[in-house]
């Protein structure tokens, strides 16, 4: 049987996020949320984590506080199981999740270049309770609801990290990127998940010229063209009334068709949504 040891009191992401993606990776696992004692430290079944004063991974102790030139424990939990360069590949939210924790939002916010109220007022309520509840709980076992979420949760970031980098290799062999007027959008066939990696796919394309992408709708048998960046260059309220049109929304971000289309029949409907400068 193996412990995950963390702190009392306030939970956060940090060591949240740790135990749950130890209770994905080891058998028989239970968390504790209490200070560790001496035994624990030197217990190589039992993992330390956001607490203890001390890093040593070959211990399995995971804390950061005494040396501000470490990461996060979620990142030195990471680096351990061999995920962290992938998931830093991954997940936007995963390099800045650090920073919140070891640096503050005040300096974060300075990094990014945003206001610190922005930080503020993005958190999620259903973050907070899950916190609020795991911080509650001295212990957990498998007999407790919170403990199957974490290791469902902590199974998903990493399954996800391969099904991401896998689909990013998918991508690079099978989308293309066609010329739509004077512009480019990138369409890919790909009917399971369409969407996934796409993000990563599009920083490796870094063309500024590629305005949309097209893939086929997670919600219905057609297309999904959505635009891309905060531009005025697309505009899918123009298409709207085209019987081949499902569904626009009311911003003109998104629009689906009724089927999948030829793909030269989706491209035509995509060059008229190009809104011509005066």
């Amino acid at each position: 049987m193996y412990r995950i040891v963390t702190h009392p009191g306030s939970a956060h992401k940090d060591d949240f996020l740790s135990a749950c993606v130890l209770l994905a990776t080891l058998d028989h696992a239970e968390v504790f949320r209490r200070e560790p004692t001496a035994a624990d430290l030197n217990d190589p079944n039992t993992y330390v984590v956001d607490v203890g004063f001390e890093y040593a991974p070959e211990r399995h102790n995971f804390d950061h506080h005494h040396d501000r030139t470490l990461p996060c424990a979620f990142h030195l939990v990471m680096q351990h199981l061999g995920h962290h360069a992938a998931a830093m590949l991954m997940f936007d939210w995963y390099p800045h999740m650090s920073m919140m924790d070891v640096r503050g939002p005040y300096r974060t916010a300075e990094h990014l270049g945003v206001d610190s109220s922005v930080l503020f007022v993005t958190s999620s309520p259903i973050d907070g309770y899950i916190l609020s509840t795991f911080a509650e709980a001295k212990s957990l076992s498998i007999r407790d609801p919170l403990f199957s979420l974490m290791t469902a949760l902590g199974k998903n970031l990493i399954v996800l990290i391969d099904r991401k980098m896998k689909r990013l290799e998918r991508l690079k062999t099978e989308a293309r990127v066609i010329p739509v007027k004077h512009l480019k959008a990138v369409i890919s066939d790909i009917k399971k998940s369409p969407k996934l990696a796409m993000e990563l796919y599009l920083r490796l394309l870094d063309d500024d010229r590629i305005v949309m992408s097209i893939t086929p709708s997670n919600r219905g048998e057609g297309w999904e063209l959505l635009r891309l960046g905060d531009n005025t260059i697309v505009d899918f309220r123009a298409i709207a009334e085209n019987p081949e049109i499902r569904f626009v929304h009311g911003s003109g971000f998104l629009a689906k068709t009724q089927v999948l289309l030829p793909e030269h029949e989706v491209v035509r409907l995509a060059r008229l949504a190009i809104i011509e400068p005066e």
